[in-house]
């Protein structure tokens, strides 16, 4: 028999053995640490007196809820079930010997994870009960520890990534195997990268293939769990889809002919994502290439993956010239799209993901090049700062403060508020104003509708709670409380002073004008130049400039 097969059949008996009762053909999950067990119920059945089917799980014979269960299910009266109220249970085992616990009810789906992970895949069980489901899903994955920061020794809520053995339709998201549990690990309101995707896909434009692909989604869904690991109550969880090729629609490798026609490239770190360096060389046997990670095709999808858009629309950014930018500029970037980052970015104060924790997708490559952005990692947002520091509005200017200049620092956005090509500024200034009308999604109580929303999901399910009791003064949080009512009213105010902020100052908001002195654009024309032209066989180019790369006083720059 496979290991795998026989982890999946331990981590069964774990299951029978662990199991104790089912409330409306639901799995309870119990947190040894506190003896408090937990099932999950339909949102309306809080603040009522709820009558629910209770009954015993394999291995055990009774239960006592004021009322007497056994395997057959029993109706039992919740008088008055809210997030507070506690119920004592005694559980009788087939051998006769009892437990205490103490029963609470959530209204958000259970996630229990059973297995031992760390920092590679290992097989083991996602238990998912959903309070609107009369039933307790049991799925084989493959589960590992994800994250950067956030996953180095010595953290403790770790994020999961959770690879099913076949597809899977969660929370009513896509069929798919692939999915995150994001602890919001470094955040003490543990849903501001939830809360930011949000106001992202209801502001984003389409990308540019929208019409070929009309399902494509540029950003990510998801919803708030509660998770459980073996038998201990993990905290507050995002269940999230994932950036891919899948949630973008690009275009599959070519089965026939092997041909790369989608891309999909992550921005990993600082290195040179901000494309001010021109690309003379790259390899496309390496899955990373100076700051960037291809994520479509991967080394193990492919023998190869293709820089080649991604280098070509770099060189041009930073290097063409300013009559070439203008007219071809939109040729290489979804400019509805990045206006929209750009202000999204700004709006949420996306400190972490300037050229950083940023995708670029290409639809297909073998009709264009054009690269679209999607956000990614939106921790570091309304207020606080990257890796989990609290910074409050009293530090006047600083990095969170919402009066702070945050700008995109990529080399394309600089070419453009620099001169003003096709009237960018004009373009990035109309489009906020429309986003920021009544009923839109920048206008100042829409985003406070959706900050209003979470907050109240987890503070009413008593997840809230829950997540203060059990992570509150961890070093995950640099030693700092947890408290969701106190930071709900933070952000509240932060936004309201940030949007009052951007409506006073035009955009775009500079705070490092220095960037501009980077920006040194060669222009190909070889009329009265003092210093010769060359081709990159070193021979002097004395006729016109033909598309392709060429090199002036020690630096390369690309003609198209």
């Amino acid at each position: 028999m496979r290991k795998e097969t026989l982890t999946i059949v331990a981590l069964l008996c774990t299951i029978s053995s662990l199991a104790q009762i089912k409330i409306d053909g639901r799995h309870v999950s119990l947190d040894t640490l506190t003896n408090t067990m937990l099932a999950t119920v339909p949102e309306q059945f809080f603040n009522t007196d709820a009558t629910l089917q209770v009954q015993t799980e394999e291995g055990w014979s009774e239960a006592n809820i004021g009322t007497t269960i056994t395997r057959q299910p029993t109706a039992v009266t919740f008088s008055n079930l809210t997030a507070e109220s506690e119920w004592h249970i005694t559980l009788t085992n087939n051998d006769g010997d009892t437990r205490q616990a103490t029963l609470r009810f959530t209204f958000l789906p259970i996630v229990q994870l059973l297995g031992e992970f760390g920092y590679d895949y290992q097989t083991g069980l996602f238990l998912f009960s959903h309070p609107d489901s009369a039933r307790t899903d049991t799925l084989t994955a493959n589960i590992k520890w994800r994250g950067g920061t956030t996953n180095v020794e010595g953290k403790h809520k770790r994020n999961y990534k959770v690879k099913f053995t076949e597809d899977h339709r969660l929370l009513g998201l896509r069929n798919d195997n692939n999915w995150m549990l994001d602890a919001g690990q470094p955040d003490v309101f543990r849903m501001r990268n939830r809360i930011a995707f949000d106001l992202w896909n209801k502001m984003a434009s389409k990308p540019y293939y929208a019409e070929q692909e009309p399902k494509a989604l540029n950003g990510v869904r998801g919803a708030l769990v509660e998770v459980f690991l073996q038998n201990e109550w993990r905290g507050l969880y995002n269940l999230s889809e994932f950036v891919d090729r899948k949630q973008l629609k690009l275009k599959k490798i070519d089965q026939k002919t092997g041909e790369i026609r989608g891309c999909l490239y992550k921005a990993i770190n600082w290195d040179k994502t901000r494309m001010f360096d021109f690309f003379d060389t790259y390899d496309n046997t390496k899955e990373t290439f100076f700051g960037y990670e291809s994520k479509y095709p991967d080394l193990s999808d492919n023998d190869t993956v293709d820089w080649l858009p991604l280098v070509t629309s770099n060189n041009f950014a930073c290097n063409s010239t300013d009559e070439a930018f203008q007219q071809h500029i939109a040729d290489y970037f979804d400019i509805p799209v990045v206006i929209d980052y750009n202000i999204f970015f700004n709006v949420v104060n996306a400190v972490d993901n300037s050229g950083k924790n940023m995708y670029w997708a290409v639809y297909d490559k073998t009709a264009t090049k054009c690269l679209t952005p999607v956000p990614w990692d939106l921790d570091a947002t309304f207020g606080q700062r990257w890796g989990g520091q609290l910074i409050r509005e009293t530090e006047e200017g600083y990095f969170n403060s919402p009066d702070f200049k945050l700008d995109f620092e990529l080399a394309l956005t600089y070419r453009f508020f620099r001169d003003n090509f096709n009237d960018y500024l004009g373009q990035l200034n109309s489009r906020y104003a429309q986003l920021r009308q009544p009923g839109q999604p920048l206008h100042t109580d829409s985003i406070i509708a959706i900050v209003t929303y979470y907050f109240q999901a987890a503070k009413n399910s008593g997840a809230a709670a829950r997540e203060e009791a059990k992570w509150s003064g961890d070093s995950d949080v640099w030693g700092d409380d947890i408290d969701f009512t106190t930071e709900y009213a933070y952000i509240c105010n932060w936004i309201r002073q940030r949007m009052h902020f951007i409506d006073t100052t035009r955009l775009p908001l500079f705070y490092k004008q220095s960037y501009f002195d980077q920006l040194s654009v060669q222009t190909p024309t070889i009329s009265q130049e003092a210093t010769p032209i060359y081709d990159l066989s070193g021979r002097i180019v004395t006729g016109s400039l033909k598309p392709g790369f060429y090199i002036r006083d020690g630096k390369k720059f690309l003609v198209k």
